[in-house]
């Protein structure tokens, strides 16, 4: 077979191959985004690297997608343990669909959060809301910032790690 030869590509192949195209679009995304992400938002744990939420914020922008506080309320959780919980969505900018979900908590008798202030809590649990969102909607994204780049964001992991 020449250059010049035609190949026919078989149907299942070409519908499979044009599956794919968002998806290579998006690494496209993630490459070009890589550089300053990995700067100025992933600090290194356990031989890991970890990317911040805010980090995982600016690959979602890239794609087009927002993070949205949905909901943040006191719970009991039980056993004595309170806390706070928080949902947060994925949102698509454009269509303003909910392209993913994440929770979060903090408890009261979580070390280091347990001493600081209420607001600093209801934040904290926010944030890793969002981060499990944004895990679950990009993580897979994740692995074209780097070699030895963790799925879950910094802010996910448990402060003795830290």
């Amino acid at each position: 077979m020449t250059s010049t030869d035609i190949t026919r590509v078989p149907p299942a192949d070409a519908k499979r191959l044009v599956a794919l195209e968002p998806l290579r679009g998006q690494v496209d995304i993630v490459k070009a985004l890589a550089p300053e992400i990995m700067k100025r938002y992933a600090i290194q744990l356990q031989g890991k690297t970890y990317v911040q939420v805010a980090g995982a914020t600016l690959l979602a922008n890239g794609m087009g997608y927002t993070v949205r506080e949905v909901e943040v309320k006191r719970v009991d959780f039980g056993g004595g343990v309170t806390g706070w919980e928080a949902t947060c969505e994925i949102l698509d900018i454009e269509t303003n669909t909910v392209i993913g979900r994440g929770s979060g908590i903090v408890t009261d008798d979580e070390k280091p959060w347990g001493s600081r202030p209420q607001f600093a809590r209801r934040a904290m649990a926010s944030t890793r809301a969002a981060g499990r969102a944004l895990r679950l909607s990009l993580g897979h994204l994740f692995a074209y910032l780097g070699d030895k780049v963790a799925a879950t964001t910094l802010e996910e992991m448990p402060e003795d790690v830290k």
